[in-house]
């Protein structure tokens, strides 16, 4: 939207600090994700904060806190540098549903194969992130101008599905049971 006001040196600085800021992403979703995944207790179990903070052990939970994790960053992130591409907004979008789709494709496949284990499960997420990070900067370097609505509305999507379904978890085992406490959502 802003970036054809741009001069060319404005551009390849913004661009840079682009790809800068698109590395350091890797490293503050990974750090937003891990407090979001103790959030909840360390606020007392008050309900309303479900909305973001992971409330069991279940795979749906872990796939919300890189969802909100990236979600978190990337508003920050927009506030920084954001207005300055056109495709800012599609390509965080995209990022935001490829964190939690990769990671459930990277747990699911390793756990086919071997047993579950938590370094492996942090590295699906951390293996998630830099593909979403990776995905999105070029999204957003790209000089084709994608339209943003079909994004901004998967974004809402996501934005509701994640919290209705820790309020109100499916009957689906593999992704919203708890098998570390025995439960289902809260």
């Amino acid at each position: 939207m802003y970036e054809i006001y741009l001069s060319s040196y404005s551009k390849r600085i913004y661009r840079k600090r682009a790809k800068i800021v698109s590395a350091a992403g890797m490293f503050a979703i990974l750090a937003i994700a891990s407090l979001l995944h103790f959030g909840f207790e360390f606020f007392g179990k008050v309900k309303p904060t479900a909305i973001i903070f992971a409330v069991n052990e279940s795979v749906w939970e872990h796939l919300k806190i890189g969802f909100f994790g990236g979600l978190i960053f990337y508003i920050i992130e927009f506030i920084i540098y954001g207005k300055k591409f056109d495709n800012f907004i599609v390509g965080k979008s995209v990022a935001l549903f490829l964190i939690p789709f990769l990671t459930a494709v990277f747990f699911y496949t390793y756990t086919a194969f071997l047993n579950d284990n938590l370094i492996l499960d942090i590295l699906t997420l951390v293996l998630a992130v830099v593909i979403a990070q990776l995905v999105s900067l070029r999204i957003i370097l790209s000089n084709r101008k994608i339209k943003k609505l079909p994004f901004v509305i998967l974004i809402i999507i996501l934005l509701i599905i994640f919290p209705l379904f820790t309020y109100f978890p499916p009957k689906i085992p593999q992704l919203f049971y708890d098998f570390a406490h025995r439960r289902w959502g809260m």
